[in-house]
């Protein structure tokens, strides 16, 4: 049972001292060396004996196990070297350069014998009041304030450093605001002035940034935020949103990019109608007219239509839509096709939903006849890969604006029959109609029906001849299965029935 007393005692007399350890002071140097060969043979010949008396108890069921063993003769020795050090008046800068801490780098936090050195700090400082440090004065002395906020940003992101980095962290924070620096003082102590573009690609960014923070609650008075200390900074706005796009793929300057942004997009919808940033500037500063294809895939896509919404929610009664934007980027067709497909995706059909009803809305504030959206769809343009012009998506798109184009028009005659004879002759659509019946698909095939049956109730409301129809629907010479027969020989049955009934 000793044994595991002793080792519970060493985690806790190193844990203790590890916490005692941060608290900033000034630092001192000396020079001297240690010689521990018959310290360290000592304590060999005493593990050796310890081992062979374990091994040799059968009875000590709660024996330690080999790495306890190893554990504890890794704390004995540093002890030991500790106790060394302290006889012989080592200073704790001679102890930091003999275990190689002052070239340890990145690394330095993840070293083990940082631990060791922070134990020798920690007994130094009881016994020499007037030459005591800390480990934030040490290191900052060696490793500089940006070296430094390099070192504790990369070992916050290690699981076994993070702890310790955090702690250091906020050290290196007290230490500046114990000397008064402003944000601006610390931001050029860590060379971020010198940064440019390449601002938030800085590890010590984000250690300035909690700075900030920390000054701000110590100093409400003195407040400033990211955003309204870093714009200045910038002359062409451009190039700060395009700083901010790449900061916010980055894990560690994601917070910061989203911060900024969103201080930046209130500045830009606070202003008045004429100041403010408009939609299509906004469009453009987030670089999406440079998207293409892959605009709804865009990540800052959903923010931009988030910020339109807000622009005309603050500017009530403006006609600045998402849609009226796309549409100077974007043909009616090709948009219509992205929202189309995006509506097939989980991820974005919400939002496609959304756009799509916007557009039906766009084209009829802008008071578009279903003729013209027509042919801004191209559905006037013959496309013989597509199909049937029924086959074609963009058809649907249309129906789709015919009904919402009718449903305000109850009045009127805007079905799809009455406008597809305006945009064609009637031949032509009797060639289209029996096309599509004649295809493979089930859904066209019920088009035409629908739209063959509206025809013939058109023709003989005008009283036209059966040989007027024979012609249109150029039945000659087709077998007597075909549909267009059998559509001539229904109307004509149906003709013949009209004019007898009506004498």
């Amino acid at each position: 049972m000793h044994w595991q007393w002793l080792v519970a005692l060493v985690v806790i007399s190193t844990k203790t001292s590890l916490h005692a350890a941060f608290i900033p002071t000034q630092s001192q140097t000396t020079n001297r060396q240690d010689e521990l060969t018959d310290r360290r043979l000592r304590i060999y010949k005493s593990e050796n004996t310890q081992a062979q008396q374990v091994e040799t108890n059968h009875a000590e069921e709660r024996g330690p196990s080999i790495p306890a063993v190893g554990t504890l003769t890794n704390a004995l020795k540093a002890t030991d070297d500790i106790d060394d050090w302290i006889s012989k008046g080592a200073s704790t800068d001679d102890v930091f350069k003999l275990l190689a801490l002052d070239k340890a780098s990145d690394d330095l936090l993840a070293n083990p014998t940082l631990k060791t050195w922070i134990n020798y700090m920690n007994r130094f400082n009881e016994g020499n009041q007037e030459q005591k440090t800390s480990v934030i004065a040490t290191l900052t002395a060696y490793y500089g304030d940006v070296g430094l906020a390099k070192i504790i940003e990369a070992a916050k992101q290690v699981k076994g450093t993070a702890v310790m980095a955090k702690r250091l962290q906020n050290e290196q924070i007290h230490s500046w605001l114990i000397a008064k620096k402003s944000p601006k003082d610390v931001f050029t102590l860590l060379n971020l002035d010198e940064a440019g573009s390449d601002l938030f690609k800085q590890p010590q960014v984000v250690t300035w940034a909690a700075y900030l923070d920390k000054f701000n609650l110590e100093n409400p008075a003195s407040k400033t935020t990211l955003f309204s200390f870093v714009n200045p900074r910038f002359e062409d706005e451009g190039v700060l949103v395009g700083m901010l796009i790449a900061a916010e793929k980055v894990p560690t300057t994601k917070s910061i990019a989203v911060r900024i942004q969103a201080e930046q997009t209130r500045l830009w919808l606070s202003n008045s109608f004429d100041e403010a940033k408009k939609p299509a500037e906004v469009f453009k500063l987030l670089r999406l007219d440079n998207a293409g294809p892959s605009l709804f895939m865009n990540p800052l896509f959903p923010a931009w239509i988030k910020y339109t919404d807000d622009f005309r929610r603050i500017h009530y009664g403006n006609t600045l839509t998402t849609i009226s934007v796309l549409r100077t980027y974007y043909s009616d067709a090709y948009l219509s096709m992205m929202i189309l497909g995006a509506i097939q995706s989980p991820s974005m059909s919400g939002m496609a939903n959304r756009l799509f009803a916007e557009q039906l809305r766009n084209w009829e504030i802008n008071n578009f006849t279903p003729e013209r959206v027509f042919k801004l769809l191209l559905l006037d343009k013959v496309d013989e890969g597509a199909g049937t012009l029924f086959d074609r998506p963009l058809y649907t798109v249309w129906a789709s604006f015919m009904g919402y184009h009718g449903n305000l028009r109850k009045k009127e005659d805007v079905s799809q029959l009455a406008v597809l004879l305006k945009i064609y002759k009637e031949q032509e659509l009797s060639a289209i109609l029996v096309k599509a019946y004649n295809g493979n698909s089930p859904r066209t095939k019920d088009i035409a029906r629908t739209l063959m049956i509206g025809q013939l109730h058109r023709w003989l409301l005008d009283r036209k001849l059966p040989e007027e129809v024979f012609l249109l629907l150029k039945v000659k010479g087709a077998p007597l299965d075909d549909v267009r027969y059998k559509v001539y020989k229904s109307y004509s049955a149906k003709a013949k029935t009209e004019k007898e009934s009506t004498g």
